[in-house]
């Protein structure tokens, strides 16, 4: 756990998403929580005691199953804060897709119990929505908690400006590949910019190390990439199946190789998809 300034905190080491805690007069808050259960119990003991009144608040940044599936296993009794959208996925019934991507690769790995445990828990709703943005007033502290898109179309920030912190959830990946197969690159690219407006003095992302501005202008320019290779395929009359193959692609590529063979042909997979997602988008800008 990383002390990241006299109220706040963060763990990057657990499996997928980073996560982030808040010390507040009304207790902790919890930005996003770990997927697996012994992760989860012990990021609740690491921060449950920095305040009398334990952990009382769970925003989660997604509804991609690495920001909610941990809400399974909090102990205490929390307000569940969220985007509508992650409200709407969690009611549809038993978030399958997300669960079988942390099952299967946790059985590839051995942790057979917590992939049962992680596929008979429900994933409770939010009791809190919001559909753009909310503040929450927590003295001393203020969250500044806004939807912004890009990655996913749920996908929030969390930004606290009395420590100078941002938790950006996935609209910050300081990793190779980040995902796309719900991606928006305009948006991803504009959510980015603002975070640059903004000139946090800390940036906490959604998965690999706690970063700053550069990292943040690099994932900028990742996706502008990106997204102008795949406009140029368009104009040039390549199919949406043809550009999504294209080779020069390949460099963009990366898996984490320890987590097993599904977890390495889900992210082939995903990342075929994304790229006929951006595909799809790069047609779109080129029609209107």
């Amino acid at each position: 756990m990383e002390k990241l300034s006299g109220r706040l905190y963060a763990e990057t080491a657990y499996d997928w998403a980073n996560v982030g805690a808040a010390v507040t007069e009304a207790g902790v808050v919890l930005i996003d929580c770990p997927v697996r259960p012994t992760d989860s119990l012990h990021w609740q003991g690491e921060v449950r005691g920095l305040s009398p009144l334990g952990i009382r608040y769970l925003i989660a940044t997604d509804y991609h199953g690495d920001h909610t599936t941990g809400s399974s296993f909090i102990e205490d009794e929390v307000t569940f804060i969220a985007p509508q959208y992650v409200f709407e996925d969690i009611s549809k019934g038993d978030n399958t897709f997300s669960k079988e991507i942390f099952v299967k690769t946790l059985e590839d790995r051995g942790f057979s119990e917590e992939a049962r445990q992680i596929a008979e828990a429900a994933v409770p709703p939010p009791q809190v929505c919001f559909e753009d943005s909310m503040i929450l007033h927590l003295e001393p502290l203020t969250f500044e908690v806004r939807r912004m898109g890009g990655h996913s179309p749920a996908t929030s920030s969390v930004f606290i400006p009395e420590e100078g912190v941002i938790f950006a959830s996935d609209i910050v990946i300081n990793e190779p590949c980040p995902g796309l197969r719900d991606a928006n690159l305009k948006e991803w690219i504009e959510a980015l910019t603002f975070i640059e407006g903004l000139s946090p003095d800390r940036v906490v992302p959604g998965h690999g190390a706690i970063c700053g501005m550069d990292e943040v202008r690099g994932l900028r320019e990742y996706l502008a990439e990106v997204l102008g290779m795949m406009k140029e395929m368009a104009r040039a009359g390549r199919s949406r199946g043809e550009a999504a193959a294209d080779p020069s692609f390949e460099r963009f590529f990366w898996t984490d190789t320890t987590r097993g063979d599904y977890w390495i042909q889900q992210r082939k997979d995903t990342f075929r998809s994304g790229l006929e997602r951006v595909y799809d988008e790069a047609r779109r800008s080129l029609d209107s």
